[in-house]
């Protein structure tokens, strides 16, 4: 039994050595809301009132996936870790990616599936929300993309 414990951790192991990542150009995307405006969770401050504060903007999400085309692939989103704290994003989408979360400094899963030729376009809704105590200033976020090549 041990013996086939260790092949398959081997196999494992394996696979996972031989998928390859890479950046996704996303240059051609377009935020379409720049100010995004965040406010107070909670209206009304006091001891039980969260601390958080939270903003919406549209993206129109354009991925050049063509040097992978053909390829089976995942893409993912990510996010750096803020200075300014933690920062949670929410996204619905309209269907070409996945809706999902993301944690600044984690990476989330967005498509998977045979890499289409040309730019893989949705349009993605984000919610921001963030600890509005660290908060003090505008700050930028740097979302993006990642792709895992399967093997062939």
């Amino acid at each position: 039994m041990s013996r086939w414990l260790a092949i398959a951790l081997l196999s494992l192991c394996t696979g996972l050595a031989q998928a390859a990542t890479f950046r996704v150009d996303d240059s051609a995307s377009q935020v379409l809301d720049n100010d995004v405006q965040m406010k107070w969770d909670d209206a009304v401050p006091g001891q039980h009132a969260r601390q958080t504060v939270s903003g919406a903007l549209t993206v129109r999400v354009r991925l050049d996936l063509s040097p992978w085309q053909g390829r089976q692939g995942r893409v993912y989103m990510t996010l750096p870790a803020s200075p300014s704290g933690p920062i949670l994003t929410q996204w619905t989408t309209r269907g070409r990616l996945l809706p999902g979360a993301l944690r600044a400094g984690e990476r989330a899963l967005v498509y998977v599936g045979p890499l289409p030729a040309g730019l893989l376009e949705d349009t993605v809704r984000l919610n921001l929300q963030a600890d509005g105590q660290r908060l003090s200033r505008a700050e930028q976020l740097h979302f993006s993309f990642e792709v895992d090549l399967d093997t062939p």
